[in-house]
C-alpha cells in the first residue's frame, strides 16, 4: 500500500477529516489531498508531523500491511503488541545525561522510550550503523541551546566510547553526566557549551582517567508541539 493510501486509511479509522489533519500538522489541505492521492511528494518533517497527528510511529506509514477496516483507530500500544520485526528500533540510552550543570536527574526528562523506523529510512538517517549502536536521550537543559534545544531528542552513537575528534559527546566526568562539545587543544580537552551564558572548562591530561565517553551525538530532533484548538 502506498504511503498516501495508508495515511488516508489511518486518518479515516481515527474518524479525522482532512481539514483536521491539515490543522494538526500546519499544512495546506490541498497539499495533503494530493499527498493522499499520490500526486505530491513529502518531506521527512511533514511525515513525522502526520505520524504524530495520527498517533502512530513513522514506520507504520511506510508499512505494507493492509489496515483492518473493522478497527476504530490505530495506536502506538496496539502496534507494539503486534511484535513487528520489520523495523529499526532505537531505545533510550541507559544513562542519565545532563546538558546543564551536570546534575544527572535535573536536566533529562524521559518522554519517549523508543522510536521505530522502517529499515530503508533508518539507513538514510543512520547509515549502516546497527540499531544496537544507536540510542536516544531527551535533553531538557539549555547549555547547548542554539545547537540542541531544551526538549530535543539526541541520537547517540554508543559504538564511540572514547574521544574521536571534535564533536558533541555524552560523557561522564568525575561522576557527573554531560552533553557537551569536546574540542582537543594540545593535550587538553576543552568542554564547550554552545550557549554563551555557560563558561567553557577543560579536562587536563592528568584528569583524562576521570572521563568516560558514553557515545557521540549524531543528530538531534525537535520535540516542539503546536496546539491547534
Amino acid at each position: 500500500m502506498k504511503i498516501g493510501d495508508k495515511i488516508r486509511h489511518i486518518r479515516k479509522a481515527n474518524k479525522m477529516t482532512l481539514n483536521e489533519l491539515a490543522l494538526r500538522v500546519d499544512s495546506d489541505v490541498g497539499n495533503l489531498s494530493r499527498l493522499e492521492r499520490g500526486k505530491q511528494g513529502y518531506s521527512s518533517d511533514l511525515i513525522e508531523k502526520i505520524a504524530g497527528a495520527l498517533s502512530v510511529p513513522v514506520s507504520e506509514l511506510f508499512s505494507s500491511n493492509e489496515p483492518d477496516d473493522t478497527v476504530d483507530s490505530y495506536s502506538v500500544s496496539s502496534i507494539i503488541k503486534k511484535g513487528r520485526k520489520d523495523v529499526y528500533r532505537i531505545d533510550v540510552l541507559d544513562v542519565s545525561a545532563s546538558a546543564g550543570d551536570g546534575s544527572p536527574s535535573k536536566d533529562v526528562v524521559e518522554v519517549i522510550r523508543s522510536i521505530e523506523y522502517v529499515p530503508d529510512q533508518a539507513r538514510v538517517i543512520f547509515g549502516n550503523r546497527p540499531e544496537s549502536s544507536v540510542k536516544l536521550i531527551n535533553v531538557r537543559g539549555d547549555s547547548m541551546e542554539g545547537t540542541i534545544e531544551p526538549g530535543d531528542l539526541i541520537f547517540v552513537d554508543v559504538a564511540v566510547s572514547n574521544f574521536d575528534g571534535d564533536g558533541i559527546y555524552v560523557f561522564n566526568f568525575n561522576g557527573d553526566m554531560f552533553v557537551k562539545r569536546l574540542q582537543k587543544v594540545k593535550s587538553e580537552l576543552i568542554v564547550i557549551s554552545d550557549n554563551p551564558r555557560y563558561r567553557e572548562w577543560s579536562i587536563s591530561e592528568e584528569e583524562m582517567p576521570m572521563l568516560h565517553v558514553s557515545g557521540r551525538v549524531m543528530l538531534s530532533q525537535s520535540q516542539q508541539f503546536r496546539r491547534h484548538g
